[in-house]
């Protein structure tokens, strides 16, 4: 009887302890499969239950709620089966509708599988929903890692990413019949060297990781992606940030500092991001009191922290008169950061900005918004600023070119209407505005350029906008309609875009259209480019040209760029300049 009352104790108390661990909610039992990577094989012999009495059990099991109920009921279901039974009962649940705990029971039977016949439970995943497969190459990494690894690196290093990643780091993690000298014979053969080195340095960072300066070392020098490093970095500060106190900030910053101010921006910033991120006020003081070096490479990330935390403080902050006084120089670049944070807020508080920085603040404010909003929006906040006494001339320029970008046509029409007025770079504006139109309508960008002054020179901007693009024939086209400009070099931009399209002799020839007191500079000036595309060319043809005017005017050209060619071919060219050229 004592026997009898300690045995069903000991089974109750097993009960409630398994009740505890494992929730009915518990949506995935690998811990399952790690304990039938343990259990003996089971055996091959078959149950006396037909198939369709064995389907049925299983709809039976993953209605029961409890998961240790479901465990038992589905090890007995299983006792006795091969890997071909285990296979078609698996196949048979792909084909039930989704209950709560069909997962789980498709994740024990996965294990049970791969422990058995790992192949055909890779083969089976690809017969689940997509956003299952990641879940389930786990499970069967974990049993063939125990099983046969080598088959299992040989398998997984054939699959795809994402998958193939995860699945091969699993194996070398869950391993251990393999030495590392066998291991590295074996990725070497495989090509899977990177995942075999990813694996390597997420076990060493395991070792250090609450040691900061040699886990940032240790990411510093891997041999992993940027991506990987960053997130190796965030862990590692997130960690040594729960065991800091907010009064060390400052202490933690300087070791940072002595670690990577020599390194790229994208590995410190998040670092530097989470650590002052903790406390903003804090972090922006002790930072003050750091090394110059330190403290200039970080002062932007802490000031965006201040600014996303309280933009009136920190405005405040770096414009109090002990601040202006010492860093006034850094200021503008902070006051983007600030724009940055407020966006489309910066007019209700442009009396914390000082004088001299409201233009720029402005013109950084307007260029903020103007990408998302509509231009009679941009122009009314224009005005705002304009009646604050706030002078919005780049403002309202670099939202002008933002709008050309979007609407050429009805920016230019806008452009030519308030000119006049001064309130923004006319003429630049102009030029940019019938740059972008001409990418959709040359013929009305040439037609408007054409009726502005003669020396507003805005006409060859048309044609140089459609060489940019690639267009040059429709560019050539429109060059004859160029005036006399105050713009004497647009010939030979023409001409670089010739020469790097590889027509040399479309270049020459437009020399030969100029007028003759603006050639000998043309062709000198033609040079330059020709040499950097193609120097063995420009000796093989300046022999054959039949025009001894243009050959001078070409080789004196050469001769003033005597840094490509020998001394023996600058002697040759010296042969082509004729004597009046020289005078």
């Amino acid at each position: 009887m004592l026997l009898f009352i300690g045995l069903t104790g000991g089974i109750g108390l097993g009960l409630l302890f398994s009740f505890v661990l494992f929730s009915p909610d518990q949506a995935n039992e690998r811990r399952f499969s790690n304990d039938s990577a343990r259990r003996p094989v089971l055996t091959d012999s078959l149950s006396s239950r037909d198939e369709t009495s064995v389907e049925r059990d299983i709809a039976d099991i993953i209605e029961l709620q409890s998961v240790v109920d479901r465990r038992l009921a589905l090890n007995q279901l299983l006792e006795g089966k091969g890997a071909k039974q285990i296979a078609e009962l698996l196949s048979h649940t792909f084909t039930l509708e989704l209950a709560e705990n069909l997962y789980s029971v498709q994740d024990l039977l996965f294990s049970e599988l791969a422990h058995l016949d790992s192949e055909k439970a890779l083969e089976l995943i690809w017969e689940t929903e997509r956003v299952r497969w990641g879940t389930l190459f786990e499970i069967v990494a974990i049993q063939w890692s125990a099983i046969a690894p080598r088959k299992a690196l040989r398998a997984f290093s054939s699959l795809t990413e994402p998958w193939k990643g995860s699945a091969i780091k699993i194996v070398l993690h869950h391993q251990s019949s393999l030495t590392e000298a066998e291991l590295t014979e074996i990725v070497e053969s495989l090509d899977i060297t990177d995942y075999f080195d990813q694996w390597v340095f997420e076990a060493e960072l395991v070792k250090v990781i609450d040691e900061p300066s040699n886990a940032f070392n240790l990411v510093i020098e891997a041999n992993v992606s940027d991506f990987q490093k960053q997130t190796a970095l965030q862990k590692i500060t997130r960690r040594w940030i729960a065991r800091e106190s907010e009064d060390n900030i400052g202490s933690m910053l300087s070791v940072v500092g002595e670690l990577f101010t020599q390194r790229s921006y994208i590995l410190w910033r998040p670092v530097v991001a989470e650590i002052v991120a903790t406390n903003p006020t804090i972090a922006w003081n002790q930072l003050l009191s750091l090394p110059e070096e330190t403290e200039q490479a970080f002062r932007n990330v802490a000031f965006r922290a201040l600014a996303d935390e309280d933009p009136i403080n920190a405005i405040r902050t770096i414009t109090s008169d002990e601040y202006m006084e010492s860093m006034k120089s850094e200021v503008k670049y902070l006051l983007i950061t600030w724009v940055n944070v407020l966006s489309g807020q910066v007019l209700e508080h442009i009396d914390l900005v000082p004088e001299d920085f409201r233009s720029s603040v402005a013109r950084d404010a307007i260029y903020r918004v103007a990408e998302n909003s509509p231009p009679s929006e941009v122009l009314d906040l224009l005005a705002q600023f304009r009646l604050l006494g706030v002078n919005t001339r780049d403002a309202t320029s670099s939202f002008v070119t933002i709008w050309s970008r979007r609407d050429p046509e009805t920016a230019v029409q806008w452009i030519l209407e308030n000119m006049d007025q001064g309130t923004f770079n006319g003429r630049w504006t102009l030029r940019y505005g019938l740059e972008q139109l001409a990418l959709s309508d040359s013929a009305k960008a040439m037609e408007i350029a054409l009726k502005q002054p003669v020396e507003s020179a805005v006409e060859d901007g048309v044609v140089l906008a459609l060489l940019r693009e690639g267009r040059i024939d429709e560019g050539m086209a429109l060059l004859p309609q160029i005036r006399d400009s105050a713009n004497p070099y647009v010939f030979n931009r023409v001409s670089d875009f010739l020469i790097e399209a590889g027509r040399i002799d479309d270049a020459l020839a437009l020399g030969e259209t100029l007028e003759k007191s603006m050639r000998p500079n043309f062709y000198r000036r033609l040079v330059w480019p020709w040499l950097q595309f193609d120097a063995e060319l420009l000796l093989e043809e300046l022999p054959q040209m039949e025009n001894v005017e243009i050959r001078s005017m070409i080789a004196i050209g050469v001769l003033q760029q005597d840094d490509y060619l020998s001394e023996a071919e600058l002697e040759m060219i010296s042969t082509f300049v004729l004597d009046e050229s020289n005078q």
